[in-house]
């Protein structure tokens, strides 16, 4: 009798259980997730520092200044140093440039440094008929423009401590015998009245030739606007006239 045949079934396989499964399509799903926010947080991220270097390039938009200098007034913050180097660089620019102006001729002007108020004279040979020394306006003359001479008078323009020198070299053949010394003096004319300042005498030496001797006055003295300085001798007839004997000078300290 003939049996029907039948295949022999299939061994039974490894099946994942169904939990299993449900897990991992879960944590596949979160993962996705996560990528996508991860994606579009960087994108925001991105897009806001983008804007952020934008502004930095352009110096010039109002808003990043004062955001720029609010930082710098702040101690604290880490911008603070480099404000302050960068301070006096940024004031320069801003600084403009300027012009000449009158004002600034005028205080070149007074940064100069000032011509000395000065005067030297030497003696004129005209004046042995008067006991005033007279001075030369010529040869070793030097007087600045805030002195002026008139008549052997010195007169000053500015007031001030002045110190006022003269020497007068003499000379006689005469006897010494009952004559008096030969007197020169520094004289000051001021507010109409006259002074003398300093004075020296020197006796006649006999001798021929003749001898010459000197008499040399020296001071310092505060002279006001428009006082006048000049040098008086007894006897004008016995002096020197010669390059270097007699003179007459003052300068302002």
């Amino acid at each position: 009798m003939n049996e029907p045949y039948s295949p022999p079934a299939p061994p039974a396989g490894n099946t994942m259980p169904a939990a299993t499964m449900k897990i991992i399509m879960f944590l596949l799903t979160l993962f996705v997730v996560a990528q996508i926010i991860g994606t579009a947080v960087f994108g925001v991220y991105l897009h806001r520092r983008l804007d952020e270097v934008k502004k930095e390039m352009h110096p010039e938009d109002s808003d990043l200044f004062m955001r720029m200098l609010q930082k710098c007034s702040q101690k604290d913050s880490p911008m603070y140093l480099k404000c302050q180097e960068y301070l006096p660089k940024f004031q320069k620019q801003l600084k403009p440039e300027e012009s000449p102006t009158k004002e600034m001729f005028e205080r070149q002007k007074g940064d100069q440094k000032q011509l000395p108020i000065a005067a030297h004279l030497t003696s004129n040979t005209n004046s042995k008929s008067t006991a005033v020394l007279q001075w030369a306006k010529k040869g070793y003359y030097t007087a600045s423009d805030s002195l002026s001479y008139s008549d052997g008078k010195l007169t000053v323009q500015s007031s001030g401590f002045y110190y006022i020198y003269s020497q007068v070299t003499f000379c006689s053949t005469r006897e010494a015998s009952g004559q008096a010394p030969f007197i020169a003096s520094l004289c000051l004319k001021s507010s109409g009245s006259e002074r003398v300042l300093l004075r020296a005498a020197n006796p006649y030496t006999p001798s021929k030739p003749c001898r010459h001797q000197s008499i040399r006055l020296g001071g310092t003295f505060d002279l006001q606007q428009g006082a006048s300085v000049f040098v008086n001798v007894t006897d004008p007839t016995q002096v020197s006239h010669g390059t270097g004997f007699t003179y007459f000078g003052l300068f302002k300290l």
